[in-house]
């Protein structure tokens, strides 16, 4: 009889196998257990139409996740989703065990991964988040952050109301008992902000460094390309740095790359990583008011751990 290979691929259904806090644990147990993840591969599509991304990972058994994702900018005006993809999850024998729609399992992964970071980087009574950005990635970062941290309030600002609003009406789905509202000003609210996380699309900084109040722990997750940065010079200046892989950063996250190419700051800015703080190798926050940053621009180890958790789920109840 030969193996059957799960199909799973409706998000509301992939949400209730990865919930938040499982999720959270099940990245840190992947980045303590030694999984690797080989460079990912970008091959632009004929004619320059878009890009093919391939990220693999694999755990100590071998277990391996493959997410295979393309970018169609031009996709927008046509009303179709710009980033699409497919992960799939592969036994410790090479079989096919699993297709997980890429899209929802990379917003849910990018918050827990987050989330985790903020375990050891926020401050453990962080009340007041503040979400800049309003695309879909924006209240899954509001759902991980409460998670870790006893949030009362939630700010959200956008380059519209409109769009703010929207994302406003489903952070509200996801969080209880949490104000949340949106602001017209970035700038107020930025010097009230405990924890403040950043999913946009801006190719130029929305997040002013010289705001920022001591203890701040600043969660950048938007930008993956050189050429886009979310925060200014000030920002990275001013913070203690940590990154989920240096290799990804290093190659991708241009709120790093910019400063360093240009002096602001030196490869010595960055503390750690996500494999080094739970590993212990590395310590998070030093001290109550020094400011923190996470700067996230993806890895496949994340989507390999939150595929095997969501398989798990799915076998346990094979009803859902």
């Amino acid at each position: 009889m030969e193996p059957s290979v799960e199909f799973i691929t409706d998000p509301a259904l992939i949400r209730a196998l990865a919930p938040m806090p499982a999720l959270i644990d099940a990245i840190a147990d992947a980045f303590r257990d030694s999984c690797t993840a080989p460079p990912r591969a970008i091959i632009t599509a004929p004619g320059a139409a878009g890009l093919l991304v391939s990220m693999p990972a694999f755990d100590s058994s071998g277990t391996c996740a493959v997410k295979l994702a393309t970018l169609y900018s031009a996709n927008l005006s046509a009303g179709l989703p710009t980033v699409q993809g497919i992960i799939v999850l592969f036994s410790g024998h090479g079989t096919p065990e699993a297709v997980l729609d890429g899209t929802s399992v990379t917003k849910l992964r990018t918050g827990a991964a987050s989330a985790l970071a903020s375990r050891y980087l926020s401050r453990e009574n962080s009340s007041h988040l503040l979400v800049i950005g309003t695309g879909a990635l924006a209240p899954i970062m509001a759902l991980a952050h409460c998670v870790v941290r006893p949030i009362k309030r939630i700010s959200i600002w956008g380059r519209t109301t409109e769009r703010a609003v929207g994302a406003l009406n489903v952070i509200k789905s996801l969080v209880r008992d949490i104000e949340v509202s949106v602001v017209e000003s970035v700038d107020m609210a930025v010097q009230t902000a405990d924890i403040i996380t950043c999913a946009t699309s801006s190719p130029t900084p929305v997040l002013p460094g010289r705001l920022l109040q001591p203890g701040t722990f600043v969660d950048l997750v938007g930008s993956f390309s050189p050429q886009t940065r979310e925060a200014d010079d000030e920002v990275v200046v001013r913070s203690r740095i940590f990154v989920d892989t240096r290799e990804g950063a290093l190659c991708e996250a241009g709120d790093l790359l910019d400063p360093l190419e240009r002096g602001v700051i030196k490869r010595e800015h960055i503390v750690g990583t996500l494999s080094e703080l739970v590993l212990g190798r590395v310590k998070g926050r030093a001290d109550p008011d020094e400011i923190t940053l996470f700067k996230s621009v993806g890895s496949a180890i994340e989507d390999l751990a939150a595929a095997k958790l969501i398989l798990e789920n799915k076998r346990r109840n094979p009803h859902s």
